[in-house]
């Protein structure tokens, strides 16, 4: 039989798969059930358009013109060697080796010497959900100071709401706060252009970026976008009046009918599965 033909004359008919779920949605109706609202949850800092914008084009700039920076170079350095000899090449090579192990051997020495309170951080920024998160778990060792996201972009939306509590949560704990500002619809692809990659949905700036400054002055009120979790401090006891959120669901229509249906499908499960074990059992035998 043509499969096409059988799927259509299914699609034209009672038996579409269409058709039955309208069956089983007209055997259900609209219901509310009222939920608690939980005192836990943390929604993301609302920042006015007017600022997200302008917040979005100076990341899309500088960072426009860093790419550019490095691509030109990068190409003034193969031309350069194109050009060259290759006795001049074999030294160049040699010079930029050693230039390497004598930065390897200072930053080891640092590291070996220097306290973690006198370093500052790195200016180049953290981009991915995964690198964001493990930097914001770091606790004092976090080099985040502003947490751009784009939770509008990213499907799920859930991938991203972890950052609202984990950020509240560093805030509460550390001295070091870090800012969570969200970024209107459309960033993930502006900012991904901009930096040359596939996908940017988040990103995090430490204090000395060049860009972090200008970003906060931007903002009408930091405290705002300084999310913080009141239950970690157990010397600000903050009481949350109960709240009740009405979640729309459905519910079957014939409750009686609706339970003696549920009741056959277990039997009907269960049978199957001591059938199953009995026909396993005699092949064991």
């Amino acid at each position: 039989m043509d499969v096409q033909g059988e799927r259509a004359r299914n699609t034209s008919t009672k038996d579409s798969v269409r058709n039955k779920s309208k069956a089983s949605n007209s055997d259900r109706k609209p219901a509310f059930k009222a939920v608690l609202e939980s005192p836990y949850h943390l929604s993301w800092p609302a920042a006015p358009a007017s600022t997200t914008n302008a917040i979005l084009k100076d990341l899309s700039t500088h960072f426009k013109d860093a790419v550019k920076r490095r691509k030109d170079d990068s190409s003034d350095d193969a031309a350069a060697t194109k050009t060259m000899k290759a006795d001049e090449r074999r030294a160049m090579r040699k010079q930029r080796r050693e230039a390497k192990e004598a930065a390897i051997a200072a930053d080891t020495a640092k590291k070996n010497t220097a306290d973690n309170d006198n370093t500052s951080p790195p200016a180049v920024p953290i981009v991915g959900i995964n690198a964001v998160t493990r930097d914001i778990e770091a606790g004092e060792a976090s080099t985040s100071k502003v947490v751009l996201a784009c939770p509008s972009d990213v499907n799920p939306s859930r991938l991203l709401a972890h950052l609202p509590s984990h950020i509240a949560a560093h805030n509460s704990r550390h001295s070091r706060s870090v800012v969570l500002i969200e970024l209107p619809k459309g960033s993930e692809e502006a900012l991904a252009v901009s930096m040359n990659l596939k996908r940017v949905a988040v990103l995090s700036l430490s204090q000395n970026h060049p860009l972090t400054a200008t970003i906060l002055n931007k903002l009408d009120d930091i405290d705002k976008y300084t999310l913080k979790a009141p239950w970690l401090n157990v010397d600000q006891v903050v009481y949350v009046p109960t709240k009740v959120n009405m979640v729309e669901t459905s519910i079957p229509k014939d409750m009686r009918k609706a339970k003696e249906e549920k009741k056959k499908v277990q039997a009907a499960k269960k049978e199957r599965i001591i059938a199953y074990k009995e026909k396993h059992n005699k092949h064991k035998m």
